[in-house]
């Protein structure tokens, strides 16, 4: 999706009802690319500063719900303000970035725009923003309510000392919570990790898993 075709109607079946217009002003106003992308797994959206040749480029998941893609894309746009403010990276996630946020972010937390627990937790979350929002559990958790059900069992919904296993085939013991995050022991190795309650993981069998120890 080009600057040039870019309309409310083009982005209302990403965005929330009635958010479309305040992002195509933006985009009309400054010139960077959206393009709307596939499924990625490791990251949701980024911002490439471009060329003399080509302007900045702004990229989101297509499969993010609406909220979720409207918290992605305004993170996006703040990267695309400091870089076409400075003409130079600055500290990627630093002062510049995050007052940048916080005020393209400002009108969306109006009441009645977002549902209120997405209003409440993205507000929380944009006194001090992290570098991705998936980080702040909380938003993270109210987000994903949104999304489209799907038949994955998280981390935080087995009782500890469950064993659970990953994609990869490694086992786990689940063990106590270390503020954010589960401490488990990988039954594989011995080793300790520490998972995001929002980790998923898949059902462990242990006939066809092997010998954990």
């Amino acid at each position: 999706m080009s600057r040039s075709k870019l309309t409310g109607d083009s982005l209302s079946a990403y965005l929330p009802a009635g958010c479309s217009e305040p992002v195509v002003s933006w985009f009309n106003q400054n010139h960077v690319i959206l393009r709307i992308t596939r499924a990625r797994r490791s990251k949701l959206g980024d911002f490439r500063s471009g060329s003399p040749s080509r302007p900045p480029v702004i990229s989101v998941n297509h499969s993010l719900n609406p909220y979720s893609f409207l918290v992605t894309l305004l993170h996006e746009m703040a990267h695309a303000e400091v870089f076409l403010k400075y003409k130079r990276h600055l500290q990627p996630h630093g002062v510049q970035w995050k007052d940048a946020y916080r005020r393209l972010s400002l009108p969306y937390l109006a009441h009645g725009i977002l549902p209120e627990d997405i209003r409440k937790a993205f507000g929380n979350y944009l006194i001090n923003p992290a570098a991705s929002s998936t980080s702040d559990i909380n938003l993270a958790v109210v987000l994903r309510g949104y999304d489209p059900p799907r038949n994955v069992t998280l981390i935080s919904e087995l009782p500890e000392e469950a064993v659970f296993a990953l994609p990869d085939g490694r086992v786990f013991r689940k063990g106590n919570k270390l503020r954010k995050r589960y401490k488990c022991e990988c039954l594989n190795n011995k080793r300790v990790y520490l998972f995001s309650p929002l980790a998923e993981i898949v059902p462990f069998i242990p006939e066809q898993s092997g010998s954990v120890g």
